[in-house]
């Protein structure tokens, strides 16, 4: 028995794309719950596997990834406000909105938008809001509303004062925000899924970057059946794209990455996965090997200024737990710059497997994966690490490369864009 035949029927359940989130990561994630139901052999815990649904969960937890922080991107949310008020509130008078939060994870999301509304004014009997997320623990840690510091990121943290009081190890949540979020345990690839439609508002953020292709045309279905004919569905930076590809219509508001349903009449025959694949292939021109170091997009910065990358609000992402750690990383980016392909690529994986949220390990992974002209790959550990640090730069370059040579020059011009802002705004800040 080999792990790919786990990780298949991982994919099978729950969507899950192993090279996108490591397979390094699946095999300890397999190692640790062998040891804990003491087994040495693959076939056995397959077995277990297939006669245990407990055993199932239990491995699932061990593979999904938790990354969350209260409002995360701010913009997002102030965006969600005004539609609510400007928008869905005159034209819904007597009605109460319904909002969708999944993955909600341990529950910073949905009781995000839950304290937005309250922010705003928004009369708390005009809205519900749900969390589901395929984490039985996370649910059970999000209903208890207890969060560290690591949730709390940012320079606005005002929100902590009005709407949580301080504990001995952390923060609670006050009551009266968490009644105003259900939460339930549901996977999005199960049919029939478990939540009621419509909602006017969902939030589906970084889940698809995890998943298989067929696995996000799915969800992306799934999404289009829940949300209203006038809903607002909220996705990461990295999935509007695919969004669109799919049918929905992009809402044009610099920073927030959103869509909504396409008008029945003008909305095209959708392709399906297979043809979409086909034609992203067709239209893709081959692509030249970079050298590892060498920046692959120029960015329009005064010259003799060296680039600072921007330091990340609060606690930093996936800074390595022990010198060791640390010196693996700068080992498998040594490797890489000496051109040592294949042994940086072992080292890095060995470190994301212990460290899964490290954005720079995530960026040194595509950039080995871009020379070795992987380009599906490439980009989605560039995507990875732009969820984990948003003002990676570096990473966003790189992305509107890949956008440009598969011809979305608008989608590059963006994201070039979008690093020079806050490349010019670190250095402004710059002592």
């Amino acid at each position: 028995m080999k792990q790919n035949m786990i990780e298949s029927l991982l994919e099978e359940k729950i969507g899950l794309d192993t090279a996108a989130i490591g397979r390094k990561v699946i095999e300890n994630a397999i190692r640790q719950r062998m040891d804990r139901c003491r087994l040495t052999s693959l076939r056995a815990y397959a077995k277990i596997l297939s006669d245990s649904n407990d055993e199932w969960k239990n491995l699932i937890e061990m593979v999904v990834v938790p990354e969350t922080w209260f409002f995360r991107n701010r913009k997002v949310f102030n965006y969600l406000v005004h539609f609510v008020k400007d928008s869905w509130e005159p034209k819904n008078r007597g009605r109460t909105l319904r909002a969708l939060s999944i993955p909600c994870s341990t529950g910073e999301e949905p009781y995000s938008i839950a304290m937005a509304f309250l922010d705003a004014d928004i009369n708390k009997d005009r809205f519900h809001i749900e969390g589901m997320d395929i984490s039985e623990e996370a649910i059970k840690k999000a209903r208890l509303g207890e969060y560290g510091s690591g949730s709390f990121r940012g320079k606005d943290l005002t929100f902590r004062d009005r709407y949580f009081r301080s504990k001995s190890h952390g923060y609670q949540l006050l009551e009266h925000v968490r009644e105003k979020v259900q939460f339930k345990a549901g996977n999005v690839l199960k049919t029939p899924f478990a939540a009621r439609a419509p909602f006017d508002v969902i939030f589906c953020r970084n889940l698809m970057i995890y998943m298989s292709p067929e696995a996000r045309d799915r969800t992306l279905e799934t999404m289009s059946r829940l949300l209203s004919e006038t809903g607002i569905f909220f996705c990461g930076h990295a999935e509007r794209q695919t969004a669109l590809d799919w049918g929905f219509e992009a809402v044009h508001e610099t920073g927030v990455f959103a869509c909504r349903k396409r008008c029945r009449e003008s909305n095209p025959k959708r392709p399906s996965v297979a043809a979409k694949r086909m034609s992203s292939k067709q239209q893709v021109p081959e692509k030249k090997i970079a050298p590892i170091r060498k920046p692959v997009v120029p960015v329009d910065f005064p010259s003799g200024r060296p680039i600072e990358r921007p330091k990340p609000a609060g606690p930093e992402v996936g800074v390595p737990t022990s010198q060791e750690k640390a010196d693996l990383f700068l080992e498998a980016r040594e490797m890489a710059d000496q051109g040592l392909l294949p042994k940086a690529l072992e080292l890095c994986q060995d470190f994301l497997g212990e460290n899964p949220v490290h954005a720079d390990a995530h960026f040194l992974m595509g950039l080995i994966h871009e020379t070795f002209n992987n380009n599906d790959k490439a980009e989605a550990f560039f995507n990875k690490a732009i969820y984990l640090n948003p003002e990676h730069v570096e990473a966003l370059n790189h992305l509107a490369f890949v956008e440009s040579q598969r011809g979305n020059e608008e989608g590059a011009e963006r994201l070039r864009r979008r690093a020079q802002r806050i490349s010019r705004g670190t250095m402004h800040r710059a002592p």
